[in-house]
């Protein structure tokens, strides 16, 4: 089986929509080429175009996740725009980032997500 690539992934949702190419690099502020390059996986978008992408494309929450995470699969590993954006906006989560990073405990980060799940957020 194939693995997933940013560029395969825009190119399915986009022809679900019966949009070419063309058409969704105009409507995302970009130049054909340069779209082109991203469905080819030879370019990573900035979080702007990928935002913009998700908007035109109609994604749900869910694709746009998994759009910024293909976009970090792509780039070889680096953090998620979104997040890295979130992270960087927010010490007290950089701090407790450190903190986790430092005691190399994991189990901290289940706590909290068990949490969440029980509160019904996820």
């Amino acid at each position: 089986m194939a693995k997933i690539t940013l560029g395969n992934f825009i190119v399915k949702k986009r022809k679900n929509m019966k949009l070419s190419s063309r058409q969704l690099a105009l409507a995302c502020e970009v130049t054909p080429a340069y779209m082109n390059d991203i469905e080819k996986s030879k370019r990573i978008p900035s979080s702007e175009v990928l935002t913009r992408i998700a908007m035109k494309l109609k994604l749900d929450e869910k694709e746009v996740y998994q759009l910024f995470d293909l976009a970090v699969d792509d780039n070889k590993g680096k953090v998620s725009y979104d997040i890295a954006e979130y992270i960087m906006n927010n010490d007290e989560l950089r701090q407790c980032i450190r903190y986790v990073i430092k005691i190399k405990d994991n189990s901290i980060w289940k706590k909290m997500l068990n949490e969440i799940n029980q509160e019904g957020q996820l």
